[in-house]
């Protein structure tokens, strides 16, 4: 693989779950990474406090912002676009608020980019991009059937990024993530929220009969490589997506959390399944691993017990959250 080290690269939305590993894989790779963060009143970092030492620098600002996002292009050889409101949920009770940051925002990046003439821009996209499917191996040639605002906004934003590289030749490189897990994600997220009910000594709800199967790779080997798709021969241009290949029924999920947990309690079927969101999602990690040579490091066993840890050792701070979507 070619070297990230000392490179000069932005990471917008860079306080977020994947974001915070990215910024960690390219920190330990030697980028002199710049992390833009939403502006919020008490500027306070969720997920990168940890990294503050490390960082080159922080940046609270807005994707929004065109002329922010011009200023702070400005001599960065890389651009890691995962800045979004990262929620289908939230996009079906917001769809302008959502579609506007995917959109707005993605077009300000690549205006700047070309203006700064940035070596590289990667776009994070999502699995929830292909919509309904059936049961198999998602290629990344497969058609894009949005079925929430927020895939709809991921769809929009990967095909800006495609037209600036076909009409001004912006290097850019479309990835798509599929399932991400780990410490630091979002509580109402199946994973983190199986353990919680769990810890809480409650039943854990499923939506659905459980027979949905997602794709998961551990938050660490999905920061790596997206970080790589950087540096990586071949990929400008393409569309890569970013999972592992295997198939995890939710429902069996439920049943390892369990078991990890101590658990006796039983796992309910909420048969109405949320609005928006697809049965099966898992990806063909072919194109991935032919462009980085490279596999995942963590284990489906191993992740699971360490984010099980994470969400038992800290399931006071997730008691102390409100509210729900």
């Amino acid at each position: 693989m070619n070297s990230l080290n000392g490179k000069t690269v932005l990471v917008t939305g860079a306080d977020g779950f994947i974001p915070s590993y990215v910024c960690e894989s390219l920190v330990q790779k030697g980028a002199k990474v710049k992390a833009l963060v939403r502006r919020n009143s008490s500027c306070i970092l969720k997920n990168i406090d940890h990294l503050k030492k490390d960082l080159y620098e922080i940046i609270w600002s807005d994707i929004c912002d065109f002329s922010s996002m011009i200023k702070h292009t400005k001599d960065v050889e890389i651009i890691y676009h995962l800045a979004a409101n990262s929620h289908v949920a939230y996009s079906i009770a917001q769809p302008v608020e959502s579609f506007m940051i995917q959109c707005q925002g993605t077009i300000n990046i690549l205006e700047a980019a070309r203006i700064n003439n940035v070596g590289r821009v990667i776009h994070a996209g999502s699995a929830e991009e292909y919509g309904e499917t059936i049961d198999q191996r998602i290629k990344e040639e497969f058609p894009l059937i949005p079925r929430s605002p927020y895939a709809a906004g991921k769809v929009a934003a990967d095909r800006l990024m495609y037209s600036y590289y076909c009409s001004y030749g912006t290097p850019v490189v479309m990835s798509r993530f599929f399932g991400i897990y780990g410490p630091r994600q979002s509580a109402e997220k199946a994973i983190p929220k199986f353990v919680l009910q769990s810890k809480r000594g409650e039943d854990i709800t499923i939506y659905g009969d459980g027979s949905q199967t997602r794709d998961f790779m551990f938050g660490s080997d999905a920061g790596e490589a997206y970080a790589e798709l950087g540096v990586a021969d071949g990929v400008v241009g393409e569309v890569i997506n970013i999972g592992t290949g295997i198939k995890y029924p939710i429902v069996n999920i439920a049943e390892e959390i369990l078991k990890l947990v101590g658990s006796k309690n039983k796992i309910t079927k909420d048969f109405n399944i949320k609005k928006g969101e697809a049965t099966h999602l898992v990806a063909d990690p072919e194109r991935l691993k032919r462009y980085l040579k490279w596999e995942p490091k963590i284990s489906w066993e191993e992740g699971l017990e360490k984010t099980v840890k994470y969400y038992l050792d800290n399931a006071e701070q997730y008691a102390r959250a409100i509210g729900k979507i």
